[in-house]
């Protein structure tokens, strides 16, 4: 379940490392499945029970598995267990404290959780560190809708439903 902080992202300048970073953000199923082809699945989103995101692995990602796989291997030693993430489809959607999302991948499982509020660390309160902002841009672009997106892939999304 690819989760972030979306309104941290003007703070990154790219690094995703708060966006992404924090502990909660990425459960993970109880085990490896194996013998699956994941250019033959589907990955879905859910909020509250509706779909909010679905694609084909093997037709609709930009990179797909073997791409990634083999770029990261020129440069990083895998073995048996390793994880790696392959982001998730664009037009992601804004979630709030109490809406329970789960990620679906077809013959591998459905993982999920309840999105719970926090307070802030301490630091942010004080007025140190780069507090998080929402705008217009830091929404366009944590919700995929910009000119790096390939237009097919935007009249896909449009069809998809929307909670």
């Amino acid at each position: 379940l690819d989760m972030g902080l979306q309104d941290f992202r003007d703070t990154d300048q790219g690094s995703m490392l708060r966006v992404k970073g924090a502990d909660t953000l990425l459960p993970i199923g109880p085990g490896i499945v194996r013998g699956v082809n994941l250019f033959e699945q589907t990955i879905r989103t859910f909020v509250d029970g509706l779909v909010v995101q679905e694609a084909s692995i093997g037709e609709e990602t930009i990179w797909g598995p073997h791409y990634v796989i083999a770029d990261l291997a020129r440069h990083i030693t895998l073995v048996p267990g390793d994880v790696i993430l392959m982001g998730t489809p664009c037009h992601s959607r804004s979630i709030g404290p109490g809406h329970y999302v789960e990620c679906e991948i077809t013959q591998i499982g459905r993982v999920g959780g309840t999105v719970v509020a926090v307070d802030p660390p301490r630091a942010s309160v004080l007025g140190v560190g780069h507090a998080p902002t929402d705008s217009p841009e830091v929404r366009r672009v944590a919700l995929g809708f910009d000119e790096r997106v390939p237009e097919y892939l935007k009249d896909n999304l449009r069809s998809v439903s929307r909670a």
